[in-house]
């Protein structure tokens, strides 16, 4: 087992998780770089995804009551719907020149979308809602980071408060849960090389940031919540670049 790439996953898992509970987003964000960076694209894949559809599930029952069913619906069916498409994708083709791809669209999408909300005018519905969730679930299957795209559709729709970070938990156990369903399937390859201890030690930093999130969201403000999600966002974006660039000089 490499012991760096653990060691950074397992303080990666960390902050994710809290980040997962305090704003509804970020997990991804946070793991696939720094996985991604010391074990591979691939393996990032496969461990955003696990845990994080464990951290979803363990934040669940805390926020059940402010989920927004219908437009989970709306989101999660495109969503489950490109899964394996996006899986294809990721197969298919070069993945770092991918990541590059999908991080410059990333960084231009925030642009846009903070242009677009300078009036503090929501621009939500069907059309929006599909095609976001059409691309997170594309991109969360094929690079692991659907939050950037997420993160768009925050900033158009004005979806900020309780019912984002409580909807976003159901919203991600689905689509995490179809791709670690699906990808021995279509693209087994990319397994990070740990025993079977050190996958289930890495639960504990997910169990861990959910509590510490849980202390720290009481904190945070609607104001916060959304330059919040414009820096992870633009730092996201930045970070699959820089980790495209990586692995094509690698």
């Amino acid at each position: 087992m490499d012991l760096l790439s653990f060691v950074v996953a397992l303080a990666a898992v960390l902050v994710g998780a809290a980040g997962q509970r305090m704003i509804g987003m970020g997990w991804g964000l946070v793991v696939t770089p720094a996985v991604a960076l010391v074990a591979g694209p691939l393996a990032a894949v496969l461990v955003v995804n696990v845990y994080g559809a464990l951290a979803c599930l363990v934040i669940l029952p805390t926020v059940w009551r402010d989920v927004d069913w219908r437009r989970l619906a709306w989101l999660a069916i495109p969503a489950l719907a490109l899964m394996v498409p996006g899986l294809l994708v990721a197969k298919g083709l070069d993945t770092d020149v991918l990541r590059i791809a999908v991080g410059v669209i990333a960084i231009v999408g925030v642009a846009v979308a903070v242009a677009f909300t300078a009036a503090s005018r929501a621009h939500d519905g069907p059309a929006l809602r599909v095609a976001a969730g059409a691309t997170i679930g594309a991109l969360n299957a094929s690079v692991g980071m659907g939050a950037p795209a997420l993160g768009v559709y925050t900033l158009l729709s004005g979806w900020q408060d309780r019912s984002f970070v409580a909807t976003m938990q159901p919203f991600w156990v689905l689509v995490s849960g179809v791709v670690v369903a699906v990808r021995p399937i279509v693209a087994p390859e990319g397994s990070p090389d740990w025993p079977l201890w050190a996958w289930l030690v890495l639960c504990v930093p997910v169990v861990a940031g959910v509590l510490l999130g849980n202390r720290l969201a009481h904190f945070v403000r609607p104001a916060a919540v959304r330059w919040t999600i414009i820096a992870l966002s633009v730092l996201g974006g930045a970070a699959l670049v820089v980790t495209g660039v990586l692995g094509l000089l690698g």
